[in-house]
C-alpha cells in the first residue's frame, strides 16, 4: 500500500497511531505559518486531536513515488476558516521524513 492511501485511510478513520506509522522516527514537519519544526511526537499531540475536527474535501494525490509524496486538499478548520493546502512529504526508508506545507485561505461557501 502506498503512503498516501495508508495515511488518508488512517486520517479519515481518526486513527492517530496508524497515521503516525507513515512517518519516519526522525521526521521534521516544517510549519508553513512560522517555520517552526514539529517532531513525530509533537505531531501526534498537536494534529492528532484535530483529526476528527478538521474536515478535508477533495483530497488527492498529485504525485507519489519512492522519494516524494505531493498531496492537495481543501480544509475546513474547527473555527470555520477554510484553506487550500498543499502537503509535500519527502521519503526515506519507505516512510515520510520531512514535510512542508503551503496553505492559502479560501472561502468554499
Amino acid at each position: 500500500m502506498n503512503i498516501f492511501k495508508k495515511f488518508n485511510e488512517a486520517f479519515n478513520s481518526g486513527d492517530v497511531e496508524k497515521a503516525a506509522e507513515c512517518f519516519h522516527e526522525d521526521i521534521q514537519m516544517i510549519m508553513h505559518s512560522d517555520g517552526s519544526v514539529m517532531s513525530k511526537n509533537e505531531w501526534i499531540e498537536r494534529v492528532g486531536p484535530m483529526m476528527g475536527k478538521l474536515k478535508r474535501d477533495k483530497v488527492r494525490c498529485i504525485f507519489e513515488n519512492e522519494h516524494i509524496l505531493v498531496t492537495h486538499f481543501f480544509g475546513t478548520f474547527p473555527n470555520g476558516s477554510q484553506d487550500a493546502i498543499m502537503w509535500v512529504g519527502l521519503k526515506k526508508d519507505g516512510l515520510i521524513y520531512r514535510v512542508e506545507t503551503g496553505s492559502t485561505p479560501i472561502n468554499l461557501t
